[in-house]
């Protein structure tokens, strides 16, 4: 029987072989980064969640100190840290400590806490960044 050389050579299966693991090494790197990366983003969202039922919590207690202010008579500025506003409403923040505050403003003219702004939002004030001058052309 007559042999035939192979066209293909040793050399080509070990370069596809290379390329292979390569590619599967690159792939392998960037999973693992990714990995990284939702890992820390989960972290990062646990505090701020943690951060949020922590102040919604206390926000619940002055919202229940001033029901009972008003069941005992007196006016809700009575309860510390809640002041009124201009237009007859309480208002009073409550502080988180991840540089958010949780807003709550309340009408109490039926005699009990109607919420009306519950907001929880950055305490910082936004910056934006100053890009310098743009490029006027020449």
């Amino acid at each position: 029987m007559k042999q035939y050389p192979s066209r293909m050579g040793i050399g080509a299966s070990s370069i596809l072989l290379i390329i292979v693991v390569v590619s599967l090494t690159l792939f392998a790197s960037l999973a693992l980064i990714q990995a990284r990366a939702d890992a820390a983003l989960t972290k990062k969202t646990a505090v701020s969640v943690g951060a949020y039922y922590d102040a919604d919590a206390r926000a619940q207690a002055m919202l229940a100190a001033v029901d009972d202010a008003l069941q005992a008579g007196c006016s809700p500025d009575s309860v510390e840290g809640v002041t009124v506003q201009t237009d007859g409403t309480y208002a009073f923040s409550v502080g988180s400590y991840d540089g958010h505050t949780l807003q709550v403003t309340v009408d109490t003219s039926g005699g009990y806490c109607n919420i009306l702004n519950y907001r929880y939002e950055s305490a910082e004030e936004w910056v934006g960044e100053s890009a310098g001058t743009l490029w006027q052309g020449d």
